[in-house]
This record gives structure tokens, C-alpha cells and sequence, in this order.
């Protein structure tokens, strides 16, 4: 009694929404929560929100400064192989040095000397072949490594070379020009190693910077690390060195913490992240700036124009030699583009950030809407809840939009659009299990009422007739045995379900329940009855329809007596036609009527009366199987008949108390 009261008081409990409500509140904690152990398991999707909102905001609006002169595959097939020998890097860069650009940016390096010089190859050749070449080349001519000297000091090149972070190098073997950074130390990467260029070809400038690019753990190049410390000092990336050659500033500061720092390039601030990683604007895909090729560039069919006060990158396209990098606006975005797209973004200076608190304003977005949401869910109705989810989680998108595309701030909507939907899907879930809980429940106590209801009324006939009791169980099991069997005919296994049979098997004592309307002097006496009783004595069927009919109207529910109807009324019609009340003939008898007939022929033949003997088992069969065959339906009577033991059994289970 106790667990019964328990089980109310909790389920009362659910029923008010309080639970809901926890739950929800509880889930609006537990992902914010999850985000703080596993950060793995939200940061692909707000890397993939991400690179559809720049790729969204990228509109190829790259600065008209910045062009890429590409060593292409046209540039090799009429200059040959690459490397090209260095007095031609050294043509190229006279050649632009021309134009009259703010800057030269070589995206490569020449760590070895060049040995396609002549008095290079002349001693290669005289070394291996072991004999004298007799040149007339003066010996003084200069080599190839010294033509390139000579370009890059009469020109505004930087040179580029690559960190190394596992590998250890003197740091006396390269000639590199880190940055005067003013104040503090800024907490950035550290690199072990450089391989650079050699020092003759470092010494002819003033200005380098490094490659060094680092993708993200999905492979995708988001941000590029504007300075790295190397021996103490700290040193530029090419395009940060590019744009302090060609736009010199008189301030170079860092300023931030160890979470968030920030570059201020002149009047220019660089949001970086705690490594001085910073996020790349794409402009758009592959080839958004203006790429010349070097071979034209070399014959002279590129204006000068095209070239002056720009800021210039040198590359290579070609098919074997071009870098390539996946980017959320282009899955093979040339390498030196990278570098080109990152001083346009200093230039222009319009930058992408994530402050480092973004994460903290996200967690708190995501349980105040899991808050919010909760109120507003817990007691709206479905149409309602999926109105006011689409509408929240419409308007975390578009703020976050926004913020990304006006004011150049991204922040995350995936985990307060996660926290929204989990509160949808479990509080939605859970309103439906305790409607399921409630209708269950209500079910239940249908069902009692409805077999009230039936043995209430099937009562009134046993209170007539002593000997109506043990048919009426008899019947009963009877009418199930059948109807089991009767399922696994493809023919009836549609119309017998488990509820049909349910149903089945609770209206059958209602059969006789017309007799209630016949008088005790037939119902009860000994002997035939004349023409006249047995008249009176078949309106009991007629009868019975009237008071289901009748019940039924009150209740206003059809379902569970309308097979009671069916039996009281057709429970004597005879397949060949010669029943009552009506005379129907074959398949236009109901089913259920069909069954009971046979049942309630059986028990009538096996059961003792007043005005009779009853027949033994075997004999009742044979009556059935043969005398009265064409009474039945052939079908329910092979039923019957696998069935023959088993009504034995409820027949003996069952069986009325002998009286005097």
C-alpha cells in the first residue's frame, strides 16, 4: 500500500512539471559543463560554423596592393627547370625592382650555394672527370650567388626562412633581424632551429621573415603566427616583415596577457591569440589576388604600372612546386596566397578575432537560453515548443552572424544551440512519456471499468439461471481457444489482434444476456418447450442487442461492447441460413457470432439440464463434425477439431455442480 501511495506521490510529482523543469535546468548545466572537461567535442562543429560564416563574409575584396608574381608552369617551360640558376631570381628582381613596388616578399629560400655558376660546374667537372677544362671566361666573372647580392641590395626584398621546433641549430650560422619589441616579453612559440639563407644573400638586406604556418588539428589553416621567439628574440613572419618594409611605423608594441595579447603595428591593433596566432581574413578562394606571370613579367609584356607601389610576393604555381593549404574558403589555396591574404589583412586592417573570453560569454549564453528555455517549454504545447526553439535557436545564429560579419568577433552559438535542442528533444521527450504514463494509465482504468461494465450486465443473467455461471466461463474459454487458433489463418489473422481478442474474450459471457427479458417459466422449466415458448425463448438474442445497443448509447463508446452486440445478436444464426434471428447465411453471419455458435453449441450438448441428459465429449464432437456440419463454419469447425482436447479440459475444469 505504502509503494502504491509512493508511486503516486511521484508520478504527481511528474505530473506538475517541477520535473521537467529540473531536468531541464539540469541539462542547461551539463553541457556547459561537458564543454569545460571535453572542449574536443564542440570545437570541430564551431570550426565548421566558423569557416562557413568567413567563407559567407569573403567577397574577394582583397587590397589592390598586394600582387603575386608567379613562377608558373609557362614561366618553366620557357626558362626551364626550376630552381632557376640565381642570376635569373636576380633578372626578375631587377626586373620588378623597376616597377617601382614598396616591397619584394621571396616566398623561398637558397640555403646552398648555387652551382650552376660557371666556375662552379668548371670544378665539378674537373673534379670528377679528373682533367683540365681550358676557359676564356675571365676568372673574376661573378657567380650567380653574387648577381642575386647585388639584386637584393639594390632592391626592397625580404627574404624568407623556416623555424624549425625539432631540431637544434647554432644560431650564429644564420644572420636574421628579429623585431624591437617594446614592452615585455609576449608569450609566443619557440623554435629550437632555422634553416635560412645563406649569409651573404641575409646580409644584403635588412628585412626577413619567417614561412612558418601551423593548421589547425582538422588539417584547415585558420590562423598564422605573426612573430616566433628564436634565442631570446623575437622575429616576424615574411608578411608582417613585408608590411613594416613597405609602410614603416614608428610603434611596434605588444600589450595583453598570457590568454589574450594584442600588436599594435602604428595606430593598428592586431587581436592575436595567446601564441600570436592570428586569424586569417580570407578574401575568398584561390587566385582572389592578382598573380603576373614571371615570364611575362621577364619578356616585358606587364606595365610597370601593375606593379608600382605594390606589395610584392614572389612565387611558384607550378604543378610539383606550389605549397598547398586547406582554408575554410578553398580546400587548395596556394601557399604564397596565404602570405599575400596576411598583409592585406595588415594593411587594410580589418582582422577576424575570438577574444579569449568568448568561450566564458558562450558558456554563460548557454545557460541563460537553457534557463530561459526551460520556463518557456515546460508546460507549452508541442507546436508552441517547436515555434519558440526555431525562433531561439534563428536568433543565436543571426546575432552571432552579425557579430562576426559587422563587428569581425566570432562567437560560438554550437553550444547554446546544443543546450536548446537537448532541452526540445528530452523535455518534449518527456511530456510524451507522461502523457504515454497518463494515457497508460487511463487505459488501465478503462479497461477496469469496461470489464465492470460487462460483468455487471453478464451477472443479471446468472441471477436468472443457476446454471448459467459455469456455461458463461466455459463459453469464455472456449471463444479464446479459438480465436488463437484461428490467428494463425492468414484469413482472420488481420481482424484477431491481441486487442480483438482482448475484447473477444471479455465479451463473450455477455451472449445470454438477453435472457434476462425471458420469463422464469421457460427459462427455468423442466422439459420441451412448445412452439410458442421456444419463440418467446429466441427473442432473447433481440433482446440482448436492445440493452448493449442501449448501454452503448450511454457510454458513447462503441469499441469495447460492439462485439458483445455482435455475439448476443448472431449467436444462434446457422451457416447454411437456418438460424435466427435474422436467417443469415454463411460469411454474412460476423465472425464472432460464427465462433460463439459453435462454443455455445458444444457446451450445450455436453452439459446436463434440467429438461436434459448431457453427451459425452466424443458424442458432441461427432454431432458437430457431422449431424450438424453445415451449421458451422467450416473453417472455425477444423478449428474445432485440433482444438477438441483442450475444450475437454475447460469442460471438465469448469464443469457445473451436480444437484438433485
Amino acid at each position: 500500500m505504502r509503494d502504491r501511495r509512493g508511486a503516486r506521490k511521484a508520478f504527481g510529482f511528474i505530473e506538475n512539471g517541477l520535473f521537467i523543469a529540473v531536468i531541464g535546468i539540469c541539462l542547461s548545466i551539463f553541457f556547459p559543463a561537458l564543454s569545460i572537461l571535453y572542449p574536443a567535442l564542440f570545437e570541430h562543429f564551431n570550426y565548421k560554423l566558423y569557416d562557413e560564416f568567413l567563407a559567407r563574409a569573403a567577397v574577394g575584396d582583397g587590397s589592390k596592393r598586394v600582387v603575386i608574381v608567379d613562377i608558373d608552369e609557362k614561366s618553366l617551360r620557357q626558362y626551364g627547370q626550376w630552381p632557376w640558376p640565381r642570376y635569373r631570381i636576380a633578372a626578375l628582381l631587377d626586373r620588378i625592382d623597376r616597377t617601382e613596388p614598396s616591397v619584394i616578399a621571396l616566398d623561398m629560400m637558397f640555403p646552398e650555394k648555387d652551382r650552376t655558376s660557371i666556375y662552379a660546374v668548371y670544378e665539378d667537372l674537373q673534379q670528377y672527370f679528373e682533367f683540365e677544362l681550358d676557359l676564356e671566361t675571365p676568372r673574376n666573372y661573378p657567380d650567380n650567388d653574387q648577381m642575386l647580392v647585388d639584386a637584393i641590395m639594390n632592391s626592397s626584398a625580404v627574404l624568407g626562412y623556416q623555424f624549425l621546433f625539432d631540431t637544434i641549430t647554432s644560431a650564429s650560422e644564420c644572420l636574421l633581424y628579429p623585431l624591437n619589441l617594446q614592452p615585455g616579453r609576449p608569450p609566443v612559440w619557440t623554435a629550437s632551429g632555422v634553416a635560412c639563407n645563406l649569409t651573404i644573400l641575409s646580409a644584403a638586406t635588412r628585412h626577413s621573415g619567417f614561412f612558418n604556418v601551423a593548421p589547425d588539428r582538422d588539417g584547415i589553416l585558420r590562423r598564422v603566427p605573426l612573430i616566433i621567439e628564436y634565442n631570446a628574440k623575437w622575429y616576424p613572419s615574411l608578411p608582417l616583415a613585408a608590411v613594416l618594409k613597405a609602410a614603416p611605423v614608428e610603434r611596434l608594441a605588444f600589450a595583453g596577457d598570457r590568454n589574450e595579447q594584442r600588436l599594435y603595428i602604428g595606430h593598428k591593433e592586431v587581436p592575436l591569440n595567446a601564441y600570436a596566432g592570428m586569424l586569417v581574413n580570407y578574401r575568398g578562394g584561390a587566385k582572389t589576388f592578382t598573380y603576373v606571370s614571371a615570364a611575362d613579367l621577364l619578356e616585358g609584356n606587364i606595365a610597370d604600372a601593375q606593379l608600382k607601389d605594390k606589395v610584392v610576393f614572389i612565387g611558384t604555381s607550378a604543378a610539383g612546386l606550389k605549397e598547398l593549404r586547406a582554408t575554410p574558403t578553398d580546400p587548395v589555396f596556394p601557399g604564397v596566397e596565404v602570405h599575400a591574404t596576411v598583409a592585406d589583412n595588415l594593411l587594410k586592417g580589418d582582422f577576424r578575432s575570438r577574444p579569449a573570453y568568448a568561450f566564458g560569454v558562450e558558456m554563460l549564453v548557454a545557460l541563460m537560453s537553457g534557463f530561459l528555455f526551460v520556463a518557456a517549454l515546460t508546460n507549452a504545447n508541442a507546436l508552441k515548443s517547436l515555434l519558440i526553439v526555431l525562433s531561439g535557436a534563428f536568433g543565436l545564429v543571426y546575432l552571432s552572424w552579425w557579430l562576426f560579419s559587422v563587428q569581425g568577433v566570432y562567437y560560438s552559438p554550437i553550444l547554446p544551440l546544443v543546450v536548446l535542442s537537448a532541452n526540445f528533444a528530452i523535455i518534449n521527450l518527456l511530456k510524451f512519456w507522461k502523457a504515454e504514463v497518463k494515457a497508460r494509465r487511463h487505459g488501465r482504468d478503462l479497461a477496469l471499468a469496461q470489464a465492470a461494465i460487462i460483468e455487471s450486465m453478464a451477472s443479471l443473467t446468472e441471477t436468472r439461471d443457476p446454471e448459467t455461471g459455469g456455461h458463461i466461463k466455459r463459453t469464455q474459454e472456449y471463444v479464446r481457444l479459438l480465436g488463437l487458433e484461428l490467428m494463425k489463418d492468414p484469413q482472420y489473422s488481420s481482424v484477431l489482434t491481441e486487442e480483438v481478442m482482448d475484447l473477444l474474450y471479455k465479451s463473450a459471457p455477455l451472449h445470454d444476456i438477453g435472457k434476462v427479458g425471458v420469463s422464469d417459466k421457460i427459462l427455468l422449466k423442466r422439459g420441451e418447450l412448445t412452439d410458442a415458448e421456444f419463440e418467446e425463448m429466441k427473442k432473447h438474442t433481440t433482446i440482448g442487442r436492445d440493452v448493449i445497443a442501449a448501454t452503448q448509447k450511454n457510454l458513447g463508446n462503441k469499441s469495447f461492447l460492439e462485439i458483445g452486440l455482435d455475439i448476443a445478436y448472431t449467436h444462434h444464426e446457422k451457416w447454411d441460413g437456418s438460424g435466427y434471428p435474422q436467417g443469415l447465411k454463411g460469411t454474412q453471419i460476423p465472425l464472432f457470432g460464427r465462433m460463439m455458435a459453435l462454443a455455445d453449441t458444444y457446451d450445450a450438448l455436453i452439459s446436463r439440464r434440467v429438461y436434459k441428459q448431457g453427451y459425452s465429449h466424443e458424442e458432441a464432437v461427432r454431432i458437430i463434425t457431422t449431424e450438424a456440419r453445415e451449421s458451422f463454419d467450416p473453417s472455425i469447425v477444423s478449428a474445432f477439431l485440433k482444438l477438441a482436447p483442450q475444450f475437454r479440459v475447460v469442460a471438465e475444469k469448469y464443469t457445473d455442480p451436480q444437484s438433485d
